[in-house]
Parts: C-alpha cells; sequence; structure tokens
C-alpha cells in the first residue's frame, strides 16, 4: 500500500497535470468547473446523514494534507526570496514585495492565512534541516566536515533551500514532527507556535520544548481557537513576569478616538487595557445574555425581559451601543434588575491558593490569577489591588473537587455553588464550546425528580442552553467517574455509545504546583 507522502504526490502531480491541459483552454475549463459543481451539488443532495458527515469529513482531512504542501512550499517560497537576495529572490523575481505577497497570490488566500503558511512553513524547514544536521553528525560525517557549508555540499546537493543555522534542534520541533505526521493541522501548529511566543531568559527554548510535548498529548480533537488559548495559558503559566509586562504595556497604551466622519456623523474608536476591556466583556455579557443563548430564567418577570430581548428586531451592534449608552447614563449605582436583569457584572479572578503564596524576597506577589470568565491571566499587581478592594473568598475542594454540598436539602443550585462551579469548569464543559461561566447553566447528573438527584458540587457540572437542552431533549446523558466527566452520545449518534471525557475550560486546572 502506498505511503500517505506518495499518494499526496501522485494526486499532486495529477492535478498539476489537468490544469496544464485546462490553462489554455480557460472557458472550457469554467465549464468544466460549473459541470463539476453541479455535479457535486447533485450526488450530494442525495446522501444519507452520515454519508455527508463522512464525505466532509474526509475532504477536511484531504484539505489538510494539501494545505501542508502549500505551508511547506510557501516556506520555500520564503527561503528563496529572503531580503539579501535582492532582486534575484524568488517574489522580486515574480515583481513581488515580498514572500506573503508572492504565495497570496499564488493561492488566492487572505494575507492573515499566506502569513500563517509562510511562517510555519519556515518553521518545518528549518526544524528539518536541523535533524538533517542531527543525521549528519550521528553518521560521522562532522568528523570530516568542519563546517556545516562543507557537510552540506558533502551530503545536500540542494542546501541552498535549507535555511542557515547552527547544529541546534529548534524548541518547537515537536509540533512540526505532528504536522509533519498528519497528527495535527499546520493551522493549529502555528497556534501552538503563536500562542507558546519566543524563548526568552525565563523561558528557555528548553522550557518552550518542554511545554510544547505537554500540549501536544491533549491536542487531538481541539480546534484551532482552542490550541492557542491553550497555548497562551501554558504560557503565562510559565512566565508570570509576562503577564504583568503586557498588561501594563497595554494599559498604557489604553485610549480612546472620538471624532466626526466625512458625513459629520460622530464615531468612536477604543483600545482597552486587560480589566477594563474585561469589564466591557462582562456587562455586554450580563446585559444581553439572552440574545446570545446565554441561561434560561426560571424567574417569570426575568423570563419575560428575556424573551423580550430575544425577539427584539434591533440588531446585537445596536443593543451593544444602546446597552452602553444606557450603562453611561446611568452610571455605575444602576439598580441592577432594571439595566442589567438582575445580573449585575462583577469582575471576578480566580488565582490558587499556591500562586497566592508565590511571593519575592520583598514579599510581594508574584503569582498569576485568571479572570473567571475570560480565562485572560490577571498579572500579581492586579490580584493585589483586587485582595485589598474587595477582598478574597477562600474556596476549598476536596480530591474530587467537590465543594459547598447541600444534598437534596435544595432542588436549584445556590448562588456561592454557581461560583464554585464557574471556577472548577470555567464554561460550559462541551468540547470546543466557547461560552464562558456567565452564559451557562447548572446541569444535575442525575435528574432531580426522576433520580433523586442530589445538588452537590459533584454530582453538577456547567452547560450552555443549547447543550443543556441536548442532554434533556436529544438522549445524550452526563456520568462521572471520580471527579472526571464523560458526556456519552445517544446510540442515533454513537452506536457505541462510547463515552467522551468533558475538560474543564478553567486556566487554574491547568497549572502545576510552583516549585
Amino acid at each position: 500500500m502506498p505511503s500517505t507522502t506518495q499518494q499526496i504526490r501522485e494526486i499532486t502531480d495529477q492535478v498539476v497535470d489537468a490544469l496544464r491541459v485546462c490553462e489554455s483552454q480557460a472557458a472550457a475549463r469554467a465549464d468544466a468547473e460549473a459541470n463539476m459543481a453541479h455535479a457535486l451539488s447533485s450526488l450530494m443532495a442525495v446522501v444519507d446523514d452520515e454519508a455527508l458527515k463522512h464525505i466532509v469529513r474526509n475532504a477536511a482531512s484531504a484539505r489538510a494534507q494539501f494545505d501542508m504542501i502549500v505551508t511547506v512550499g510557501a516556506g520555500l517560497i520564503s527561503k528563496r526570496s529572503e531580503p539579501q537576495l535582492g532582486y534575484a529572490g524568488l517574489a522580486a523575481r515574480e515583481g513581488r514585495r515580498s514572500a506573503v505577497d508572492l504565495v497570496q497570490s499564488l493561492t488566492g488566500e487572505g494575507r492573515a492565512d499566506a502569513a500563517r503558511q509562510v511562517r510555519f512553513g519556515a518553521a518545518m524547514g528549518e526544524a528539518d534541516a536541523a535533524a538533517r544536521l542531527a543525521e549528519i553528525s550521528d553518521d560521522g560525517i562532522s568528523d570530516k566536515a568542519t563546517t556545516k557549508k562543507e557537510a552540506d555540499d558533502a551530503n545536500a546537493p540542494n542546501a541552498s533551500d535549507e535555511p542557515s543555522f547552527g547544529n541546534q534542534t529548534p524548541w518547537f520541533e515537536p509540533i512540526t514532527r505532528a504536522v509533519a505526521s498528519g497528527g495535527l493541522t499546520a493551522a493549529g501548529g502555528d497556534a501552538l507556535m503563536r500562542g507558546l511566543g519566543t524563548p526568552t531568559d525565563v523561558c528557555d527554548a528548553d522550557v518552550l520544548r518542554e511545554a510544547a510535548e505537554e500540549l501536544l498529548t491533549d491536542a487531538a480533537g481541539a480546534n484551532t481557537d482552542e490550541l492557542l488559548k491553550r497555548a497562551r495559558w501554558m504560557r503565562d503559566r510559565l512566565d508570570p513576569a509576562r503577564v504583568a509586562a503586557r498588561a501594563e504595556e497595554r494599559y498604557q497604551n489604553r485610549k480612546a478616538r472620538i471624532g466626526r466622519n466625512g458625513a459629520g456623523v460622530m464615531t468612536a474608536w477604543l483600545e482597552f487595557d486587560d480589566e477594563s476591556g474585561n469589564m466591557i466583556d462582562g456587562i455586554i455579557r450580563s446585559g444581553l445574555s439572552p440574545r446570545l443563548g446565554g441561561p434560561r430564567f426560571v424567574d417569570k418577570a426575568k423570563a419575560a425581559r428575556a424573551q423580550g430581548l430575544v425577539d427584539d428586531p434591533r440588531s446585537y451592534e445596536q443593543l451593544v451601543f444602546d446597552l452602553l449608552m444606557a450603562v453611561m447614563k446611568a452610571g455605575t449605582l444602576a439598580d441592577p434588575d432594571v439595566l442589567l436583569g438582575g445580573q449585575q457584572h462583577g469582575l471576578r479572578v480566580v488565582i490558587t491558593k499556591d500562586e497566592l503564596d508565590r511571593k519575592d524576597a520583598e514579599g510581594n506577589l508574584v503569582g498569576t490569577g485568571y479572570v473567571e470568565d475570560t480565562g485572560e491571566a490577571a498579572p500579581a499587581a492586579t490580584v493585589e489591588r483586587m485582595l485589598c478592594d474587595t477582598g478574597v473568598t477562600e474556596i476549598t475542594v476536596d480530591g474530587k473537587g467537590d465543594p459547598l454540598n447541600v444534598g437534596r436539602e435544595r432542588r436549584l443550585f445556590t448562588a456561592k455553588q454557581r461560583v464554585a462551579l464557574a471556577i472548577r469548569d470555567g464554561g460550559c464543559m462541551e468540547e470546543d464550546c466557547p461560552f464562558p461561566a456567565s452564559m451557562t447553566e447548572a446541569h444535575h447528573l442525575n435528574e432531580w425528580h426522576a433520580e433523586h438527584g442530589r445538588t452537590d458540587l459533584a454530582d453538577g457540572i456547567l452547560l450552555c442552553k443549547f447543550h443543556h437542552l441536548r442532554v434533556h431533549n436529544q438522549g445524550w446523558k452526563v456520568v462521572r467517574e471520580g471527579n472526571q466527566y464523560f458526556m456519552i452520545p445517544p446510540a442515533s449518534i454513537d452506536p457505541s455509545r462510547m463515552p467522551i471525557l468533558l475538560r474543564p475550560k478553567a486556566p487554574w486546572r491547568r497549572q502545576k504546583k510552583a516549585g
């Protein structure tokens, strides 16, 4: 059976040959493309749901393989277009200002995608070249060749295509290796690299390599946005000084520009610091929660208001504008039942005791906290100021993560339990669901009436409205084993009903104890 690489090569050759045949026949090619689109539409319109999912899944897999070809090619284009080559560089010869411009013209993609392909393609080339140098050394050739150039001349006829750097495997090699083996998409690999950043004195190459390997153990099935978030959390955990520096930089860069456009309409442009941005984000979520698919309300008055907001004919952008204007007019003492539907927003930062105990030689806090709703890292200075202004609520959890149990004394989870659930779960527990804790509902694993369920933290998890209704209405079920939770799909989705592990979104759950 031919290897995946050979299959890709054969498919690519076929595509290239087909394009060459059609290149001088623009009209015929257009007709062929139209006929192909029509044929695909006609064929796919009659397949059943399972076949349709199978087609899309396989097409996505094939696209990922072709994307790898484009990414590797973009890396080589970047190498052959380096500034020191001047007008002899590939991009310059093609009349393009940079490798990104050339890749964008060749692929027709947006600039951000072209830049990502060039960036990660160059990284793959660098890691591959380092691996080749390591092989040269292992073969004993380095004993005969005293320089990289001599080794390249002896072993790599096309060495001019490879980056020139020392015989040092780059820290991101595990990521590029995972992409090359097909275990991770190029976009996912680029997200991990961007999230982890570049080496510094605190986070040197060895530390970042270990972090990359740790992230890759849990990367299967995660989308690009989730991988970027995890990598950022990892870097923030490893480098709290960077968190503080970034927060200070954004604070110094905060600005508002108000003026009028050519039509005389007043406009505004804002750039927030971290704390203000999280505050505005929380106000919008609190005020527009029903419109965004947030939790349902038991109270009839609040339920009626929520339905009115769902049915409101204003656009989302208009609702945000009107809400912010109302907040500005009413001021900070507004009645939350009037303005925010009883959900007065409060910025809550979560910090583990382990991080709270991290102090420098002068006794200043150096540990990192996290904004509960967004997972954004909060530097020590912000945590200390909030401790001074508003104090701290200590929540103790046992080995299973179960605080504040009340058994069957109450039907609904208490406000304090909701806080504990938010801190423990960090948002909707469904994989890849982006809804934060404030936009979720507390789900009893065992039905209160039918199964005599208990209102204990161990027997509850946070789910957004959509995923909560899916459990109750479509045959899904959540079960617990120890302190792990699993979602079991109905037989109509998976005949084997294989449990799917639900992972918490809270950043602190991914922290290692400070050493």
